[in-house]
């Protein structure tokens, strides 16, 4: 029986190793601290919770891994925001519409805005991943945080997957 040890596999003409399909070929992560800011905006806005990457594959596939924390105020109606993961480019990773509560509770309620969703690459140029946020259909709450609370850690890590 023998035994293979190596320190590093390159691929011969690109130095970018090698693409196993199905493999991670690198991660990026970036944790962002909460803070008491809190909007009312109707429209889509940044979090300010992103994480850039650079595939080493134009064919790869970036899975997105998000851990958010948001607060949420009632509006007069309902209790709820749209959230949304993107590549800046604007296409969307994953989204969750109406997210909240039916109804006006009459208190601030918390949400965990985590989740998962896949990007395909077509080049190897720098992706930049973020979270945005707004009132549900643009009237259903009063304010909202989108990085709930001070000293709260929010999460978002990209996975570059070889295919």
């Amino acid at each position: 029986m023998s035994t293979l040890f190596v320190d590093t596999i390159n691929e011969k003409t690109s130095g970018n190793g090698i693409a196993i399909p199905g493999h991670v070929v690198q991660m990026q992560s970036n944790t962002v601290t909460g803070s008491g800011d809190s909007s009312n905006s109707a429209s889509y806005i940044d979090t300010g919770l992103s994480v850039n990457i650079t595939p080493k594959f134009s064919t790869s596939k970036i899975l997105v891994i998000v851990f958010q924390t948001i607060a949420i105020d009632p509006g007069n109606s309902h209790t709820r925001v749209d959230f949304k993961c993107l590549e800046a480019g604007g296409t969307d990773v994953y989204s969750m519409f109406y997210h909240g509560a039916d109804g006006v509770s009459g208190t601030r309620i918390q949400k965990n805005m985590g989740g998962s969703g896949v990007f395909q690459c077509s080049n190897t140029n720098q992706l930049t991943f973020k979270t945005q946020i707004r009132k549900a259909n643009g009237t259903e709450s009063d304010k909202y945080f989108p990085l709930w609370y001070a000293g709260g850690k929010h999460t978002i890590q990209a996975l570059e997957i070889a295919q």
